[in-house]
């Protein structure tokens, strides 16, 4: 069973990962435009999974870094037993929700707050052997 749930993480984790953003990185703060939320720029690590199971990467043997960069432009690692995976994407703001887009991938848009030095993703949409689960992610800043 214990195999089985780590097996769901990494192929959670993925999930979120791959579907992701949307490359429009307007500078207007009109209500509904993609924009930059500055206090998103910079490095985060993931620290915790909230949802739909509570975890942290290293239970599941996962690390996941974000470098979200002032430009809209940013760089996701993973490392797991399989090795590092890097994947360079673009990433936006509106309201309260953030759309990521890795190169080659769909862009996928998620909740999220910053508090201090720790963002919450909420309520990301990821399909699991034709089951749609909703991810909580918690990144602190590095």
């Amino acid at each position: 069973m214990k195999y089985i749930n780590y097996k769901f993480f990494v192929l959670l984790i993925f999930s979120v990962l791959l579907v992701s953003c949307s490359d429009d990185d307007k500078s207007s703060t009109e209500p509904g435009d993609a924009q930059i939320d500055a206090a998103l720029v910079g490095s985060w690590e993931l620290t915790k999974i909230l949802a739909p199971l509570v975890a942290t990467p290293a239970e599941i043997n996962l690390a996941l870094s974000a470098d979200f960069n002032p430009d809209g432009t940013m760089q996701l690692t993973t490392i797991d037993d399989s090795g590092t995976i890097v994947d360079d994407g673009t990433w936006s703001t509106a309201d309260g929700i953030i759309t990521i887009t890795l190169e080659g991938e769909n862009p996928g848009s998620s909740a999220y707050s910053v508090s201090d030095n720790t963002a919450t993703i909420s309520g990301f949409p990821v399909t699991f052997q034709g089951t749609t689960v909703l991810a909580t992610l918690e990144f602190t800043k590095k």
